[in-house]
């Protein structure tokens, strides 16, 4: 992919465990996919009416994965994003893989497959407190020593294995009380910490040469601070994935960002002009998750009202792992993405 040209991308999850972290809870017993179907959630139905999402095992079937990937070689895509979690073993902590984690080799030729296809494969890793459950007993050890030395060894060992990417995605969305009130063990960090962490993080990527991209909902309750600490040298990956794209949704929600919470069909939209304005490169995030006129609504919106130097490219996100059971939501967002992407370059 050529620095001037238009990122269309669709991120792919081969890891799953960013969700919950009910290690040695719900679904520790479930050490395959049929067993999950035999048993039940002996703690009862998460809020969403399913079992628990943290699994032992890594819940990814190799033929839908392949599917989806060809599937966005087909549709255009000219970026692959892949969120990794636990699902490759990585060679400086062997101990967060789980049952059927890939091998670096299985990576590195899943890699080459997908740069033969025509698209640049990128790297994602969460490190938000909301979403960091595959990282087993250290997501319990946030903001230490070891922590921040795990941090510095996977991001290394990343970049490695995806030969020096141009960009590495690092998460750090939905850090808030409201997104963990379902989960076993609730950790957010906030003010200076969570700026101080975000910013070691970005430390980590640049120092070998990477773009850090990151979600950008912290600005929807904190638009003043975000602009005023966030460093421009990270790709802002704001996120909206309704239906809506008037007006009023445009118009910055003072009262909710003083309250705090699920700020996006309040907010959501007007961030990426906030950004805008604000000078931050973007690269908007789309979804089928809540409907499909989503992300053609997106690309429009995001094309009149971003300036065209500081609009990368765009994001689609699914949302469903690459399993059976979700192939069809999976492969309508990809197609969804490839027709809203009709005439980037």
């Amino acid at each position: 992919m050529k620095n001037d040209t238009m990122i269309r991308s669709v991120l792919l999850h081969l890891g799953t465990n960013m969700w919950d972290d009910f290690l040695n809870g719900p679904n520790d017993w479930a050490k395959s996919p049929e067993e999950e179907k035999i048993r039940p959630n002996p703690f009862g139905p998460d809020s969403r009416g399913k079992r628990s999402r943290y699994h032992s095992y890594l819940k990814c079937d190799d033929a839908v994965w392949k599917e989806a990937v060809d599937r966005c070689a087909a549709g255009g895509m000219n970026v692959v994003f892949i969120d990794l979690g636990d699902a490759v073993a990585f060679p400086s902590h062997p101990e967060l893989a789980v049952k059927g984690t890939w091998s670096v080799e299985k990576m590195r030729k899943e890699l080459a497959r997908i740069r033969s296809l025509g698209m640049e494969p990128l790297p994602k890793l969460n490190f938000s407190a909301c979403h960091d459950s595959w990282l087993k007993e250290y997501h319990r050890m946030l903001s230490t020593k070891e922590y921040y030395q795990v941090v510095a060894d996977i991001i290394r060992d990343t970049v490695e294995l995806f030969d020096n990417p141009k960009l590495f995605h690092i998460g750090y969305d939905e850090e808030f009380a409201m997104a963990q009130f379902n989960t076993f063990f609730c950790v957010m960090r906030q003010g200076d910490l969570w700026w101080h962490d975000l910013n070691y993080t970005v430390e980590q990527v640049t120092k070998h040469g990477a773009r850090p991209v990151m979600w950008a909902d912290a600005i929807w309750t904190g638009r003043e601070e975000f602009i005023r600490r966030a460093s421009r040298d990270i790709l802002m990956s704001n996120w909206y994935y309704r239906k809506d794209f008037s007006e009023k949704k445009q118009q910055w929600d003072h009262e909710f960002e003083k309250r705090g919470g699920w700020g996006e069909t309040r907010n959501g939209l007007a961030g990426f002009l906030a950004l805008d304005k604000a000078g931050f490169d973007q690269l908007p995030c789309g979804s089928n998750w809540d409907c499909e006129e989503n992300i053609g609504g997106l690309v429009k919106f995001c094309k009149e009202k971003i300036k065209p130097n500081r609009l990368k490219g765009f994001c689609m996100a699914p949302w469903e792992v690459s399993m059976p059971n979700n192939r069809k939501k999976l492969l309508r967002g990809i197609d969804l993405a490839s027709s809203a992407y009709q005439g980037l370059r």
